[in-house]
């Protein structure tokens, strides 16, 4: 009896760390992926991300990631996007990340020219017979937050 009711002790401890450290995790997430979590981000790892980005240009890698992020590589256009969150399902789905742009100006998702116009928080983009749309933003120099929805 004594055994087991230390067992069980031992479990329950063992499962409130484990809930404990998912709360702590969950709560640290969104902030990251959040438009403001992604700048600062950017903000305070600038020099690292301008070296992986440069490196990848330099010799782009097939499924590279960086922080766990998927980043890809557009040499034609000379950007590396990160992408930080996808959601949805087929025609439904949105994506947000950032990425770095060696001639420092905006470009669209997966490297495309879309034809941006200025808007208040940065640029956006919308098809014109459809609900595809992507928004831009700079972050500071090289670097842009986007934000895309199909």
């Amino acid at each position: 009896m004594v055994v087991i009711s230390l067992k069980k002790k031992g479990l329950a401890l063992l499962l409130c760390v484990a809930v404990a450290a998912g709360y702590l995790y969950a709560a640290a997430l969104p902030k990251r992926s959040t438009k403001e979590g992604i700048m600062e981000y950017v903000q305070a790892n600038q020099t690292a991300l301008e070296q992986f980005a440069s490196g990848l240009l330099e010799d782009p890698a097939e499924g590279a990631r960086y922080n766990g992020w998927r980043a890809d590589c557009y040499q034609d256009v000379r950007m590396v996007e990160f992408i930080i969150k996808g959601t949805g399902i087929g025609s439904s789905t949105a994506y947000e990340g950032f990425y770095y742009s060696e001639d420092d100006r905006p470009i669209g998702f997966q490297g495309t020219e879309t034809g941006f116009v200025p808007d208040d928080t940065g640029w956006s983009w919308e098809e014109e017979k459809g609900d595809n749309r992507e928004r831009t933003g700079k972050i500071t120099a090289h670097w842009y937050w986007f934000q895309m929805n199909f």
